[in-house]
């Protein structure tokens, strides 16, 4: 019975540790204010990039194969767009990623941040 009961007191134990740390780490409401300040533009870059690659695909559908190689419409503006519009992929991919970690921030510290005000 003692190994039970001392195995069940140090998880206890751990889990209150892990438990302040975490409230530490989460209940900055200036890196709170930050990340969701970051947010916010990550979501507009993001909006901006989507809408910028759904115009080049438009342009992408209504070429013409046979007219693609074409002098008049092969300038070097089509060839800026077409190159943006490959490295946008990497770019949004990166972006999104980024933006589902402070998604997961924002989550987990507005619990703590929103139980702090009933306290004050």
């Amino acid at each position: 019975m003692k190994l039970i009961d001392t195995l069940i007191f140090s998880l206890c134990a751990i889990g209150l540790v892990y438990f302040i740390f975490d409230r530490i780490k989460y209940s900055n409401i200036e890196i709170y204010r930050d990340k969701l300040e970051k947010l916010n533009e990550l979501r507009r870059t993001i909006a901006a990039i989507e809408s910028d690659n759904k115009h080049v695909e438009k342009i992408i559908k209504s070429m013409n194969a046979d007219t693609f190689y074409d002098d008049e419409l092969y300038d070097d503006e089509l060839t800026d767009k077409l190159i943006n519009y490959r490295d946008n992929e990497v770019k949004l991919e990166n972006l999104k990623k980024e933006q589902r970690k402070i998604e997961l921030y924002v989550r987990r510290a507005g619990k703590y941040i929103n139980n702090r005000h009933h306290w004050i």
